[in-house]
């Protein structure tokens, strides 16, 4: 069975998913956890929230955003 994707896409996916890696070694441990468990693992704010042991899922939420903006920094960067 031939893959979808040709070889220029499926390097461009894995070189997205080196730089998303890369990115996340650059961020704090919190950062880096709201972001596995939110993104990765699909946590709810309320999981989050106690995964992080933050007060509410509101702050757990605000966490996880802060850490995306992050996350997206960084990507950049690595990207330039």
């Amino acid at each position: 069975v031939e893959s979808a994707e040709s070889p220029l896409e499926q390097a461009i996916g894995q070189e997205a998913v080196e730089r998303y890696e890369a990115a996340l070694q650059q961020l704090k441990p919190e950062e880096r956890e709201a972001i596995i468990a939110r993104v990765e693992m699909g946590y709810s704010f309320e999981e989050l929230a106690e995964a992080l042991g933050k007060p509410t899922p509101d702050a757990a939420r605000k966490t996880a955003h802060r850490a995306l903006v992050r996350l997206a920094e960084e990507m950049k960067r690595a990207a330039e």
